[in-house]
């Protein structure tokens, strides 16, 4: 306890002669240089800590073991290592397999999506070519019918025209006979005249009832026979 004490002693004498030989500035640039050394020094055993390590693990287990016991020892070194990076190559393969399946599953989903959208759109192509291709037949219908119309009501002026003109025609012929058997002397008698007279009165609308008789007539019997394609066009 005594020789810690005068170590401590001395080593403060030292110190404060330290102190009174070197100012300030002596101390703080000889702090610098010491902090500097232990620096570069500690940097120099970073380096060659392996080395050392390597080195004093060879002596101690060649002087304890011998050395086969070496090997045995780098062998274990070396088995180890190699599990640890095969352990690491496998959790990595087995990783990047895990990524290429989910990128191989979202490929499926990203073709199998481009295939149900292509099917959707030639579905919805052909089903507007379809309507597309009706809309123009019923605009071309309608045009048809619009012409048909427009044909039907020509004709149908050009028939009422010869209807006014024949009935022009009727009402003149009923007129004059008229007038013929009242002023013109002949020897038919009153009676005929009077009943040729009501026959020219209810011709027209006794072909009208002739008329839709025989036509009727015609329709029963084409009920009868066999249906015609081109009949009813």
């Amino acid at each position: 306890m005594s020789t810690f004490n005068l170590d401590n002693f001395n080593d403060l004498i030292n110190n404060a002669n330290n102190i009174i030989t070197c100012g300030p500035d002596c101390m703080n640039q000889k702090t610098t240089t010491d902090l500097r050394e232990k620096y570069l020094t500690a940097q120099n055993n970073e380096k060659t800590a392996q080395y050392q390590v390597f080195d004093a693990t060879k002596n101690y287990v060649t002087f304890t073991q011998g050395e086969s016991g070496y090997n045995d020892y780098l062998d274990n070194e070396l088995g180890t290592k190699a599990e640890a990076i095969s352990s690491d190559y496998n959790t990595k393969f087995s990783n990047s397999i895990n990524i290429i399946k989910d990128k191989i599953n979202t490929f499926n989903g990203l073709f199998l999506n481009v295939t149900n959208v292509s099917d959707l759109y030639k579905k919805y192509k052909s089903e507007n070519d379809f309507l597309e291709n009706k809309l123009k037949n019923q605009s071309a219908d309608i045009i048809t019918n619009d012409r048909k119309t427009y044909y039907e009501e020509e004709g149908i002026g050009k028939l009422q025209n010869y209807y006014y003109f024949l009935l022009l025609i009727y009402i003149f012929i009923l007129v004059v006979f008229l007038l013929s058997s009242i002023f013109v002397t002949t020897s038919v008698s009153i009676f005929i005249r009077i009943f040729v007279f009501c026959f020219l009165l209810i011709y027209p609308f006794l072909l009208m009832i002739i008329f839709h008789f025989i036509k009727n007539m015609i329709n029963r019997i084409q009920d009868y026979l066999p249906s015609h394609a081109y009949r009813n066009i």
